[in-house]
């Protein structure tokens, strides 16, 4: 399933994608006699502990029914695409997951990758302008899988990973660089306002299984900066989920970056970073594309 958080007319709603259009699940849930009401926010969805398993029955209930006696699609056109989840409880980034990245920054290959957050504060939805912070002049791209937790986690053996991941979405980890290496940490560079573009929608776990193998690729401008593939993670998604659990609890909404390959900006010679009208488009197989522009 393609879950997407929507606006329209100043409210907000999810729905799933089906086709290109979509269906919104708390009304769809009325219109098709089921019993739950459904929320509105993509976060008190995946709280909820039977939440996908009734949107899963509401796709059932849609497709077995005559096209003309369905509940109303609509328009992706006609709506605001916002980020799956406006505020996520937690949002942990890794540092150093693909070895090409590691090599292009010089840095020693580290155990585990290095582990930051990012405020929730950060999140952009998709085609929003995202602002330059003042306080930075090296503001850099970085495309990234996100995995979205779906259950409480904790202490989790990787076999059994994927049970408590609802699904994945694309995620730019935008950094300020210069502020990145003034301290030994990295929130300050990750955190500012607008630097976690996330979207466009969730893709269930279901279809993507545990995510490997999925082309991955950041455009800017039109020209290819980053071109990858999940499978070149030094850590997997199960391995990342599982050792995080070990550490503290993955709760339902939490997003976790898993990392990013070469191509980014700073790396280049000369270097590049982002300036104002510039467009940064992010593609994930199985997923879509997220795209911003870059403001004044």
């Amino acid at each position: 399933m393609r879950l997407v958080t929507y606006s329209q007319k100043k409210a907000t709603s999810i729905a799933l994608e089906i086709e290109g259009e979509l269906l919104d699940i708390p009304k769809a849930a009325s219109e098709l006699g089921m019993k739950d009401m459904l929320p509105s926010q993509m976060i008190d969805l995946l709280r909820w502990e039977h939440g996908l398993s009734v949107v899963a029955e509401i796709l059932d209930r849609y497709e077995g029914r005559n096209p003309d006696e369905r509940p109303r699609m609509y328009s992706m056109d006609s709506l605001s695409i916002l980020a799956p989840i406006a505020r996520p409880g937690k949002i942990i980034g890794l540092g150093l997951n693909y070895k090409d990245h590691i090599e292009e920054t010089g840095r020693d290959i580290p155990g585990f990758p290095e582990i930051f957050a990012k405020f929730s504060s950060s999140v952009t939805s998709p085609n929003q302008g995202i602002p330059i912070p003042k306080v930075t002049k090296k503001l850099d791209w970085e495309i990234e899988l996100g995995v979205v937790i779906g259950k409480i986690c904790k202490e989790v053996v990787e076999d059994d990973v994927l049970d408590y991941i609802a699904g994945y979405t694309i995620i730019n980890d935008l950094s300020a660089r210069d502020l990145q290496r003034e301290g030994t940490q990295w929130v300050h560079g990750k955190s500012l306002d607008g630097l976690c573009p996330m979207g466009p929608c969730i893709v269930t776990v279901d279809e993507l299984d545990d995510a490997s193998g999925l082309t991955m690729q950041t455009r800017v401008n039109g020209v290819l900066k980053q071109d990858s593939s999940t499978s070149s993670l030094r850590y997997g998604v199960r391995q990342v989920v599982s050792f995080l659990s070990k550490s503290f609890t993955l709760e339902p909404g939490d997003v976790i970056a898993t990392g990013t390959p070469s191509g980014v900006g700073f790396a280049r010679t000369p270097p590049e970073f982002l300036k104002p009208g510039d467009t940064v488009e992010l593609f994930i197989e199985g997923i879509g594309y997220l795209r911003n522009k870059i403001v004044a």
